[in-house]
């Protein structure tokens, strides 16, 4: 084989090997997102309170510290990933973020305590979100609306 062909070979090899690896990171950013904020269906429990610190422990989110502020959405992946693909509206001035056209039934949860005994209070409620998307997929919720 003459070195231009293995060359070229190989260059064809590393562009692939990236594209691959990109869409993998992706993949991962958008799991990361539906980890921490969709709970679908939504899990019971006795109210609010004991809603959000069954989820934020169950979803690795006391580990070292208390994550202060977390909201989960209780609604199908589908439909949040919705808003990335034409469900939303470009929020202007931004290069990647949407808001819902609809409202989405929301548990919004709250740290009141130090760790290890982060002590979560839950309100419920129904909210517009916004969220980043890369490649028509979620990957981080910049609020509520």
């Amino acid at each position: 084989m003459s070195p231009k062909i293995s060359s070229w070979l190989l260059l064809r090899l590393a562009v692939l090997l990236a594209v691959l690896l990109l869409q993998s990171s992706e993949g991962a950013r958008y799991r990361d997102f539906a980890r921490k904020h969709i709970d679908h269906p939504q899990t019971q429990a006795a109210n609010a309170n004991a809603y959000c610190n069954l989820m934020m422990q169950r979803r690795g989110m006391m580990r070292r510290t208390c994550k202060r502020t977390n909201t989960f959405i209780h609604s199908s992946p589908g439909s949040i990933q919705h808003i990335c693909r034409g469900g939303g509206t470009k929020v202007p001035r931004t290069r990647d973020r949407y808001d819902s056209r609809r409202r989405y039934r929301v548990t919004l949860c709250r740290s009141r305590g130090r760790y290890p005994n982060c002590n979560y209070r839950g309100r419920r409620q129904n909210r517009r979100v916004r969220v980043s998307c890369v490649n028509r997929m979620p990957v981080h919720l910049a609020g509520l609306r």
